[in-house]
């Protein structure tokens, strides 16, 4: 006969188990939902990654974007299926491309900050602040070195007698130098 400590302990540790089993289908069935979400997210993706992939072919390769017949074996029918550059064939244009527009990019290649900013500033023919400055100067294609490059043609500006400070972080030529006083 077994008594009732022992009795009440097997109870409990029933109960236990259980409530441990519950909690863990539970756990499973929150898993599991969440995957069937992952899963149609992951469809959403892959469709969108195909029209993507298919408006960058038609972008980057219009005249190889035609069709080629093949027949269909189970129908006979003819079959269209567009050419289809490779993923590695899409990302080595795109990569042509960005090298084609950052050469063609040349303006400033060989000048220094302060040569580059007198050209700018003489061409807006009014002061800028040093982020406009550094913007048109990025554009025409020079070439920045170092972390803080706002500071850094900044500080250019601030030193050399070409420029004067008008506004915080605004520049415009100094005007005797527009003369030809200052070197």
């Amino acid at each position: 006969m077994i008594d009732n400590t022992t009795l009440a302990s097997l109870q409990r540790s029933l109960s236990e188990y259980r409530d441990a089993k519950r909690k863990t289908k539970t756990r499973l069935a929150e898993i599991e939902a969440e995957a069937e979400m992952l899963r149609s997210q992951l469809t959403t993706i892959d469709a969108i990654i195909e029209q993507t992939e298919t408006a960058l072919r038609k972008v980057l390769f219009p005249s190889d974007y035609q069709a080629d017949s093949r027949i269909d074996k189970r129908s006979g029918a003819y079959e269209i299926e567009p050419y289809r550059p490779s993923e590695i064939e899409i990302e080595a244009e795109v990569a042509k491309l960005q090298r084609n527009e950052q050469s063609s990019n040349v303006r400033f290649n060989d000048f220094r900050i302060p040569q580059a900013a007198t050209v700018i500033l003489r061409e807006a023919n009014s002061s800028l602040h040093v982020s406009e400055i550094y913007r048109r100067m990025a554009e025409g294609g020079f070439e920045f070195r170092g972390q803080h490059q706002l500071i850094t043609l900044a500080v250019s500006l601030s030193r050399s007698k070409r420029f004067r400070k008008v506004a915080p972080g605004t520049f415009e030529l100094n005007p005797e130098y527009q003369a030809g006083q200052v070197a």
